[in-house]
């Protein structure tokens, strides 16, 4: 019993941060009998989120169809251009820079053209709306932003850190973080060995972890703004 109550304070947690980052006017397909990972993973995308408007972003939802106050989360590894469902994804402009989006789940081709799940993917809209067209996956070339989003109520096993090393060598290492709501001596170690972005103790409660994530999510707005200047 302990173990469902639990839970479901965990789920609260995480689907108000959710519908704060969202919006008052924006209905999320989760709800707190959602799986916590996906939870986790609808929480890190508002944290982008939060990033991006903190730069001056003005953030729209929409998914194939146009503008929605429906936000459908994909729940699964999916492809950008399904039909399956009206996923939804955000559409961020950021001041004196091309548009960009914010995914959820969607699967990118890496430079051996495998393909890699992002949990959160930020990639130019020109980019996307290729791919919508044409029915091909985003080029890991293309990535703003990457994020592998982990949680784990038992201790964090180590080939989660080696799995997210072998995809940072093929999509690119340079903005992929790796970011779990608990925390592990040795990933920790392994990941910071081989100099790869890194978040642990990720919660709504914890400010200054969730502060030092959105300040490093910023810093890759940044360098897009500057390249695209």
């Amino acid at each position: 019993m302990q173990r469902s109550v639990n839970h479901m304070a965990v789920s609260d947690e995480l689907l108000n941060a959710v519908q704060s980052a969202l919006g008052p006017a924006i209905v999320p397909s989760l709800s707190t009998s959602s799986a916590s990972s996906d939870l986790f993973e609808a929480y890190v995308l508002g944290i982008v989120l939060d990033a991006a408007r903190d730069l001056g972003a003005q953030v729209e939802y929409r998914n194939r169809n146009g503008p929605t106050n429906q936000f459908v989360f994909r729940t699964s590894p999916g492809f950008i251009f399904s039909t399956a469902q009206l996923y939804t994804y955000a559409s961020i402009a950021l001041p004196n820079a091309p548009l960009i989006e914010a995914h959820m789940g969607v699967q990118v081709a890496g430079r051996s053209e495998v393909l890699h799940e992002c949990d959160v993917a930020v990639l130019p809209h020109t980019e996307a709306q290729t791919c919508r067209v044409n029915s091909v996956h985003p080029r890991s070339s293309k990535l703003i932003l990457a994020v592998e989003c982990k949680f784990y109520t038992v201790s964090l096993p180590l080939h989660l850190a080696r799995s997210f090393i072998g995809l940072g060598v093929d999509i690119g290492a340079g903005d992929c973080h790796f970011v779990v709501n608990t925390n592990s001596y040795v990933i920790e170690k392994l990941l910071a060995h081989h100099k790869r972005h890194w978040e642990h103790q990720l919660v709504p409660g914890a400010p200054l972890v969730v502060g030092r994530l959105r300040n490093s999510f910023q810093i890759a707005f940044k360098n897009f703004i500057a390249k695209n200047q």
